[in-house]
């Protein structure tokens, strides 16, 4: 295909969302994040994920996917609950601090067919929805009947390079990523034709190592040399399952294709709500398949969850998950501390003294084996401020305006916590609306709408209609508590 002009597509805007950050040479902990708002129980044990900004997700999640673009016809993105220049800051935060976001293609219940001549009308697309929002790249994410449906597996490849030329000649690296569920990447199954066809291009593949039940893998040198037929679903033998899938993908052995280990990364349930199967119940499996194909020569680039916003939800019984799935493997992928070793996250994180320009904001104090040395306040993704003291004055701000916190301990061998639950806050001013009445049953509330209950005031996340098990205080996925103070 010729060399095509995009640059009625470029954007004017110069800022950290302008940034393709580089992977190359570097492990990578990937998470998926929803664009759309949690329901009441969408888990697949009944529990629900967390609602998050891009901002909020963990340092350590250094590839962040956003899901999805997708929709009839040439497949596109909006976000589901902020404007299109405050995603795109939000992108650029990560940006700043080295991480990647990608637009992820596709999912499991996404129709996507496309058609010869749709080549360039995708490339456009995509190159417009990276110069709106910022977007470092594109994770394929098709599943079951649009793998190969219509000329899905021509038209996308041919898009993705157009694309990928395009920033390469802007001196940029666009990253192209996939997701395939494992049993696809045998020999004559239906991803290896995506994986040919952008052969040079791809950065990673990140095969999807749940919900496939009892396929997996024929081992010969398993039970004594009998052989035994090792399944994903199986937990006795889940660290065997781990390295010897992984290493049938980076040799191309076992009846599987060859990908290359240093593009290789295992995709796992952030815990039992986010898969219907493939739950690593003892992260040692993960620990010690890791170590065995570092000894075997056979080091892979890192790890995928889906998905962010399950790793900071809820189970059916109202316990977080408390960010397990990145508290486990980050000190694994990034080399930092042994799990338990790092500090407790901060608690109780409280704002007062709110003015039109500043805050104080507070929290109660962390733990750990070693002596808490500091403290790290961010605001909106970014640290703020540094104190040994449990509060902080953050000024500056801008009246009528909402914030968003959370705070980190760092220990004195410079071991950082997992961040404390997050904490929105609007400064003062003059406020006409959202106003603040009484909280009502069985009214649609739509995002942003205020209201009073028990006194205190709260905020809409997401819009619904009320009942008597959703009150403010309990139901923290579609209200957030805002501390206001109105000008006298």
């Amino acid at each position: 295909m010729s060399k095509i002009d995009f640059s009625l597509h470029k954007s004017k805007v110069s800022d950290p969302a302008s940034l393709m950050p580089i992977i190359a040479g570097k492990k990578i902990l990937m998470g998926f994040w929803h664009n759309w708002p949690a329901g009441y129980s969408d888990g697949y044990q009944g529990g629900r994920f967390a609602n998050l900004d891009l901002v909020d997700v963990p340092k350590d999640y250094n590839v962040v996917a956003v899901a999805f673009m997708k929709g009839q016809g040439i497949p596109t993105f909006k976000p589901y609950n902020l404007a299109d220049d405050e995603f795109r800051r939000q992108v650029g935060v990560l940006n700043s601090q080295g991480r990647a976001v990608l637009i992820s293609l596709g999912g499991a219940d996404a129709h996507i067919e496309l058609h010869k001549g749709d080549e360039q009308p995708l490339a456009n697309e995509i190159i417009r929805l990276v110069e709106v929002y910022g977007f470092d790249g594109l994770d394929i994410d098709l599943e079951q009947s649009a793998i190969d449906f219509a000329d899905n597996m021509t038209v996308l490849p041919a898009a993705l390079k157009l694309v990928k030329d395009h920033y390469k000649d802007e001196g940029k690296h666009f990253i192209i990523s996939m997701a395939p569920e494992f049993p696809y990447l045998r020999v004559n199954g239906k991803y290896v034709g995506y994986i040919q066809a952008l052969e040079g291009y791809y950065d990673f593949i990140a095969p999807q190592y749940y919900n496939q039940g009892g396929d997996g893998i024929w081992v010969q040198e398993a039970n004594g040399g009998q052989g035994a037929w090792i399944a994903q679903n199986n937990d006795e033998l889940k660290e065997d399952f781990l390295y010897y899938l992984t290493e049938s993908l980076v040799t191309g052995t076992r009846d599987y294709i060859a990908i290359p280990a240093e593009k290789f990364v295992i995709g796992l349930p952030t815990n039992v709500d986010a898969a219907a199967t493939g739950y690593v119940i003892d992260p040692a499996a993960v620990v010690n398949a890791f170590k065995r194909l570092d000894t075997a020569g056979q080091s892979i680039k890192g790890l995928m969850t889906w998905s962010v916003n399950w790793d900071d939800g809820f189970s059916r019984d109202n316990v977080t998950y408390n960010w397990e799935f990145y508290d486990r493997y980050a000190p694994l992928i990034h080399g930092e501390p042994e799990p338990g070793e790092r500090p407790t996250a901060p608690v109780n994180l409280s704002a007062r003294d709110v003015t039109e320009i500043s805050m104080t904001l507070s929290w109660g104090a962390s733990s750990g084996p070693n002596p808490i040395e500091t403290y790290t306040l961010y605001r909106d993704g970014a640290p703020i401020g540094h104190t040994a003291a449990l509060t902080l004055t953050d000024s500056g701000l801008t009246s009528n305006t909402q914030y968003s916190y959370f705070v980190t301990a760092t220990d004195s061998l410079e071991n950082e916590s997992l961040p404390s639950r997050s904490l929105i806050v609007r400064t003062a001013g003059d406020i006409t609306d959202p106003e603040f009445p009484e909280w009502e049953l069985d009214h649609r509330y739509r995002k942003d709408d205020g209201v009073t209950y028990e006194g205190d005031k709260y905020l809409c996340l997401q819009e619904h209609t009320s009942n008597s098990g959703w009150t403010p205080p309990v139901a923290f996925t579609l209200w957030s508590k805002v501390a206001i103070k109105r000008r006298a």
